[in-house]
C-alpha cells in the first residue's frame, strides 16, 4: 500500500499509513541524488590518477553498495527494533529478511501489540543513528585512511537517509496525531486509531 487511507466511525478516526507516496519519495530523491553525485565526484577526484582510476572507483562503490545493502539494511532493521527494548511486555518485534536478488538484502520489522506515540516515533527515526555513525566513522577514518574514504562513507550515510524514505513518511503522517493515537505496526503499513 502507498499513501494513506482514512475513515471515521463512532467518533473515532482510523488511518492506515503505507509506503511513501510518489510526491514524498521524489522530494527525498531530489535532495539525496545530487548529494550522492557530488560525493561520487569528490571520491573519484581523491583517487590516485592512474590508468586504473575508473575501475578502482567503480569497484570501491560496488563494494560499498554490497556492504550497505547487506550490513546496512540489517543494522537499519535492528535499530528500529532496538527502540522497543524495555517497553511493555506485550510488545514483540519480529524482523523478516528476504533477498530479492542474490546480493541485496531486504527487510522489514513488525510489532505485535499496540504502540504508544513515543515508542513509535523513536522506532521510525532510530535508523538516523546509522547515517550518523557512518559519518563519524568516515570523519575518524579520514585521519588515517586515503582521502576517498570520507566521501564513500558519506555516500553510504546519504543512502541510509534514502533507505528511511518510508519511515520518514510514516513519521510525517503520525506527527500531527501524536499522543492522541494508538499505533499498530504490521511491517507493511501502520494503523492508527484516535479520537479528536
Amino acid at each position: 500500500m502507498q499513501g494513506t487511507l482514512q475513515k471515521q466511525k463512532c467518533g473515532y478516526k482510523w488511518m492506515r499509513i503505507g509506503y511513501a507516496d510518489t510526491k514524498f519519495s521524489t522530494a527525498i530523491l531530489a535532495v539525496c541524488s545530487p548529494a550522492i553525485i557530488l560525493l561520487a565526484i569528490w571520491a573519484y577526484r581523491e583517487m590516485p590518477n592512474t590508468e586504473w582510476r575508473l575501475g578502482i572507483f567503480l569497484l570501491i562503490y560496488f563494494i560499498a553498495a554490497i556492504i550497505y545493502t547487506n550490513i546496512g539494511v540489517w543494522a537499519h532493521e535492528q535499530l528500529h527494533c532496538l527502540s522497543f527494548r524495555g517497553t511493555t511486555p506485550e510488545i514483540q518485534t519480529h524482523i523478516n529478511f528476504s533477498r530479492k536478488h542474490i546480493l541485496f538484502l531486504n527487510g522489514h520489522y513488525r510489532v505485535k501489540g499496540a504502540i504508544n506515540y513515543q515508542n513509535n516515533r523513536r522506532a521510525l527515526l532510530a535508523p538516523f543513528v546509522l547515517s550518523i555513525s557512518l559519518t563519524v566513522i568516515g570523519l575518524f577514518g579520514n585521519l588515517i585512511l586515503p582521502n576517498w574514504w570520507l566521501p564513500i562513507l558519506l555516500t553510504m550515510a546519504v543512502a541510509g537517509i534514502i533507505d528511511m524514505t518510508h519511515d520518514l513518511y510514516m513519521y510525517s503522517q503520525i506527527r500531527v496525531i501524536g499522543k492522541k493515537g494508538k499505533y499498530w505496526d504490521t511491517g507493511k503499513y501502520l494503523e492508527v486509531v484516535w479520537k479528536e
